[in-house]
Parts: C-alpha cells; sequence; structure tokens
C-alpha cells in the first residue's frame, strides 16, 4: 500500500484528497514540533501519524505497520526537560547535563516494556509487538485496539455502571493485574483514564510508565489522576513513598467507587462518604472491600 494515500489521522486509505472522508484531517495540518512529523519514517517500516498524547515519559503516536499492513501505536521514550527534538528531524538531542539520568531513564523505560512484552499474551493489557533503539531513544509498538477509555463509555451509561454489570467486567482484569504484579510491574496510574474498553466489552489496562512520572516532586513531569492518585504518591517525603502493588489496588478500589455510584473523584473534596449512602446497590461485603482498597494508609 502506498505511503501517501493513507491518512496520518486515522491511518485509513483516503487516496488522493487533501482531506480523509474518514476522520476530517487534512494535509499540511500543523504538528508540535517538538514530536515526530506526521509522515516519518520508523526502521523503514513504521509510519507515523498524528501524536495521540503525550507526558513526562514520552509521546504515544497513531502508526501503520507497512510490512503487516495494519495500524499500530508506537511509544517513544522523550522526557521533555531532559532532551529536545532537533529541528526538522526525528532524531533526540540530549541535553549534556541531563546525559546520565536520561540514560538512566530510558534503561528502565527499556526494561518495563520488555517485561511487558514477555506477557503479551495476557489478553487484559494492550500486548506489546516490537521494541527497538532508533534516533538516540528508545521506542515501543503496541497492538492498535479499537474502544473507549472507561471515562467515555460511563458518559454514554448515564455516567455509573451496576454492580451486575461491573462483577463480569472487572474480575479478568484483576487477574491480569495480579500477574502484572508478579512479574514485578506497579502501574501507578490506574483510573478510568487508563482503562479501556474494547469492542467486544472487555477491560484493557493501558499507560504502562515509568515510576517517576507517576510519583510527585520527581525529576520528570508528573502524571497522576486526582481522586486516583494514592496518598503515598503524592508525599513530598522519601521515606513515605511506599509505592507498590496496593498503590494499584487504591487505584483500582477508587475506580470502582467511581462507576459504580457515578462520583466525579476528580474535583475535591479527596475524601468521599460511604459508599452504601451513595449507592444502595452495593453489599455489606463489597462496600468493606472497596474501603479498605481505598483506606488511606497502605
Amino acid at each position: 500500500m502506498s505511503e501517501n494515500r493513507l491518512c496520518y489521522g486515522c491511518m485509513e486509505v483516503k487516496g488522493e484528497q487533501a482531506v480523509c472522508p474518514h476522520c476530517g484531517y487534512q494535509d499540511g495540518t500543523p504538528y508540535l514540533p517538538d514530536y515526530i512529523a506526521p509522515g516519518t519514517m520508523l526502521r523503514e517500516r513504521y509510519l507515523i501519524g498524528v501524536l495521540l498524547g503525550h507526558n513526562g515519559e514520552g509521546a504515544t503516536y497513531l502508526a501503520y505497520d507497512t510490512v503487516i499492513c495494519c495500524k499500530v501505536l508506537i511509544r517513544e521514550y522523550m522526557p521533555i526537560g531532559l532532551c529536545t527534538r532537533i529541528k526538522g528531524k526525528p532524531i533526540i538531542s540530549v541535553n549534556y547535563n541531563n546525559l546520565a539520568q536520561y540514560k538512566a531513564l530510558m534503561a528502565e523505560y527499556t526494561e518495563l516494556n520488555k517485561t511487558l512484552a514477555r506477557m503479551r499474551n495476557l489478553s487484559h493489557i494492550n500486548p506489546t509487538l516490537d521494541l527497538f533503539a532508533e534516533n538516540n531513544t528508545t521506542y515501543t509498538v503496541f497492538e492498535y485496539t479499537e474502544g473507549v477509555k472507561l471515562l467515555d463509555f460511563l458518559k454514554d451509561n448515564a455516567g455509573e455502571l451496576s454492580w451486575n454489570q461491573a462483577k463480569k467486567m472487572f474480575p479478568p482484569l484483576f487477574t491480569t493485574l495480579s500477574l502484572v504484579h508478579n512479574a514485578g510491574i506497579v502501574h501507578r496510574g490506574i483510573s478510568p483514564e487508563t482503562i479501556y474498553v474494547t469492542e467486544k466489552g472487555n477491560l484493557q489496562l493501558s499507560a504502562f510508565c515509568i515510576s517517576s512520572v507517576r510519583t510527585a516532586n520527581t525529576e520528570l513531569k508528573t502524571e497522576l489522576f486526582p481522586g486516583y492518585a494514592a496518598p503515598e504518591q503524592l508525599s513530598r517525603e522519601i521515606e513515605k513513598r511506599c509505592v507498590d502493588v496496593r498503590t494499584d489496588v487504591f487505584g483500582l478500589g477508587r475506580t470502582l467507587y467511581a462507576l459504580l455510584c457515578g462520583a466525579d473523584l476528580s474535583r475535591p473534596p479527596y475524601a468521599f462518604a460511604s459508599l452504601k449512602s451513595r449507592c444502595p446497590q452495593v453489599g455489606d461485603e463489597l462496600e468493606q472491600i472497596i474501603m479498605r482498597a481505598t483506606a488511606r494508609e497502605p
């Protein structure tokens, strides 16, 4: 398939039209110069499309695998503040004073994604397809899965789910997360923003990141999800940062609370009232489980 026939906004065939008939993306649309230009080829295989998101660790792009002929997602390690993009090129230039730090965090990023790649058979995390080094950085290729964020799924369901719906959707995700924890990985960012609902109605956990991005007051720009980040992630005192699997339990508990009660936990106050006072559908046992999972002390 000819590269110039693909739309960089959705990676569907658009022919010679300037405006994509599928998504409305227009050729020549401006892009953020800190990130890779749409139309760039990586590893002589992956065609880069639009930027989908970025945080303190790096950036995620829509892309197309020209060998297998399918859409994929590509994650680029690029911690803004430690490095810059060479103008007009995909190559990253590392600030001299941050070189050791840049390399150490890139090693952590690479090891995290190597571990996730070994777990690609788990259907409730986004499968890792490839990992390679280029342009003075490291890239991870993920399977492209059609779906929506749990946050948007809730909006389409009057802002909440029944317990009968939740108890069918969540247990496979609990099992998957347990296996991820056994492999030594802590997500640190579980929320309705990082859980996706696939076209088949299954939950899929995405957006794994290195630890510095998900803890306040570190060397990288922090990405924490208000109302879902555990207290230990917000502590200024390093000795109190007992960030471990219990941090993910907290995020899951808060997510369950939000979806069962239709509560917007991203807004203050941080504390919340008794679950049953807002959700009569929830029994005593489930309330105890969720309240224990979301206790302020790990």
